[in-house]
């Protein structure tokens, strides 16, 4: 009885979340993060790179026209969208989303811009082994492929194995 009643109180709590700002809302394999002056905030994917508009016709749930400049620029899986609205007019900018969202849609994890504590939230790494990752990276002046995170101190065949699925340069 007691797992029945959480059972049903974990799929409510689910379906409370599906309409929060950090819901997931799920349509292909492209995400793009939307937060802001719109309604429905959250990370919404796509089968395609989305254009600004469709980004916004999600977010705001309703067709909205795009600024001109960014109509044909597609945006790419993994891109966080800061919207803000002023007299009627929409300014756009552009980030990524967190490195932790990143992981959890199953999204790689660039070893070359990402900052210690994104780099220490990909499974096997840790803040210790992030802060070599970056020190190694600041010496090369980046890495020129996955296979260099070997020479990093702690990053042996095994762990490497363990954090390159999650990884890309």
């Amino acid at each position: 009885m007691i797992l029945l009643i959480l059972g049903i109180s974990f799929l409510k709590s689910a379906a409370d979340d599906n309409n929060s700002s950090n819901a997931v809302h799920m349509d292909g394999n492209v995400f793009v993060q939307v937060e802001g002056d719109v309604e429905y905030p959250g990370v919404y994917s796509f089968d395609h790179e989305p254009d600004i508009s469709e980004v916004m016709e999600k977010g705001r749930g309703e067709s909205s026209s795009p600024a001109e400049d960014n109509k044909s620029n597609p945006l790419h899986s993994g891109t966080k969208v800061m919207i803000s609205e002023e007299k009627g007019r929409y300014r756009y900018s552009f980030g990524e989303i967190s490195s932790f969202n990143k992981i959890t849609l199953g999204l790689a994890v660039s070893i070359n811009a990402e900052s210690k504590e994104g780099l220490a939230a990909v499974p096997g790494i840790g803040k210790q082994l992030a802060g070599e990752i970056v020190r190694e990276r600041e010496k090369r002046g980046g890495f020129k492929s996955l296979e260099e995170l070997k020479s990093v101190p702690g990053i042996g065949d095994k762990k490497y194995k363990t954090i390159a699925a999650y990884v890309t340069l």
